[in-house]
């Protein structure tokens, strides 16, 4: 199993937000809706969306990211580096079609440093981790994990249930104020369970709203096809639609399944295993090239 013990940071953020998760539970179904609808339906559907969140979020923490197998090895031999044409005869080597792709300058396949495995060109090293971590979003300390090929659908349900439950519950606990101070006399609400509840409606606006900005940064990232490590250095990849861009993130075409923590799908390993052969960028057409050379 997949565990990140070497951060103790990680491991407290991780628990405390397991326990927030169950106190909000506690609060929600014990204090707010036994005492005032009984075992109902919201009783089912809040307790259903808490289970959900814990689910996803175990599986974003305790699930392999992506991370390159320790033994990846480079099966074939690589040629060295072209030598770098003459100013006479570039006009003879240099295609003029700006169809024909360049092929690369430094095709030696990169080794990280860190953990001494050949580097793919998706992969970034995670200190944290300590592994090199295939289309790596970030290493994000709630689930003690990085955020990566693998489980990032976890991570994405995750933050989509916790945006339910916190919405759920600020909800709940607004219209049950509102009916105490309407009905005094019938609200049995103890002082101690009063304060319990406004706790939990700190709880319930303040990690509503962390939880929105996050999903929007992950969308974002999503959409744009640029991790959010990506983005720091400056590489960006392809455009493309908003809908092919959470297809490849939850492995499969939208249906049901995709709100449902399940294992990645078989196109998703494929992927990983493509990825993790992928050594060196795409290759720039000319016209790329000369687009960079007018930028600089």
């Amino acid at each position: 199993m997949w565990w990140i013990r070497s951060d103790p940071c990680g491991m407290f953020s991780a628990i405390l937000t397991l326990l927030l998760i169950i106190y909000a539970e506690f609060v929600t179904v014990k204090i707010i809706l036994f005492p005032w609808y009984g075992l109902c339906k919201h009783v089912f559907l809040y307790s259903l969306f808490s289970l959900l969140a814990i689910i996803c979020h175990s599986r974003a923490q305790f699930s392999d990211p992506g991370a390159v197998p320790k033994h990846l090895k480079q099966l074939q031999p690589f040629a060295p580096a072209p030598p770098a044409p003459s100013a006479t005869s570039s006009a003879d080597i240099v295609p003029q079609d700006a169809n024909i792709p360049v092929e690369p300058r430094n095709p030696a396949p990169r080794v990280c440093k860190r953990c001494k495995v050949i580097k793919p060109y998706q992969a970034h090293h995670c200190s944290t981790c300590g592994r090199c971590i295939i289309r790596m979003d970030h290493h994000c300390p709630w689930v003690n994990n990085c955020v990566a090929i693998h489980n990032q659908k976890y991570f994405l349900l995750f933050l989509l249930y916790i945006c339910v439950i916190c919405i759920y519950s600020g909800t709940l606990l607004v219209l049950r104020f509102t009916y105490c101070i309407n009905h005094i006399r019938q609200c049995t609400i103890s002082t101690g369970q009063a304060v319990l509840a406004v706790v939990n409606f700190v709880e319930a606006v303040v990690f509503g709203l962390f939880v929105i900005v996050m999903m929007y940064d992950q969308l974002s990232a999503i959409f744009d096809n640029t991790p959010g490590i990506d983005a720091l250095q400056n590489r960006h990849g392809v455009k493309r639609g908003k809908y092919e861009s959470l297809v490849v993130v939850f492995g499969e075409p939208f249906s049901w399944r995709w709100f449902i923590p399940f294992a990645p799908t078989q196109h998703l390993r494929d992927e990983f295993d493509k990825e993790c052969e992928t050594l060196f960028p795409p290759p720039l057409l000319e016209s790329d090239l000369d687009d960079q050379d007018h930028e600089s």
